[in-house]
């Protein structure tokens, strides 16, 4: 092979933006509907409209949490989707025997 066959590949920059969960108002869209159902909880519990205010310290929260890593909440979710069995604390290991 020459020199001229051996040229380096043409290597294509990934943009970050292409790789993001899609997000409204800064947060992910299920934390958003997340966040709506828990406000709409709360109201309907209460019978108070000031109970509407509670959506805005959980969005600044997942705001915060988006902020410091775009995939927060999907790593959350499958840390919560793998829970340890019951038995590990008496075995020291997985156990899945009762």
């Amino acid at each position: 092979m020459t020199e001229a066959e051996l040229e380096d590949p043409l290597i294509t920059p990934l943009v970050k933006g292409l790789t993001r969960a899609p997000t409204l108002m800064g947060v992910p869209y299920m934390y958003f509907m997340l966040n709506g159902v828990v406000t709409s909880v709360c109201f309907l519990v209460s019978h108070n409209l000031l109970m509407l205010l509670v959506a805005i310290p959980l969005h600044l929260l997942g705001f915060v949490m988006t902020v410091r890593d775009d995939r927060i909440f999907e790593i959350l979710f499958v840390r919560s989707a793998r829970c340890p069995p019951r038995s590990r604390s008496f075995w020291s290991a997985d156990s899945y025997r009762v």
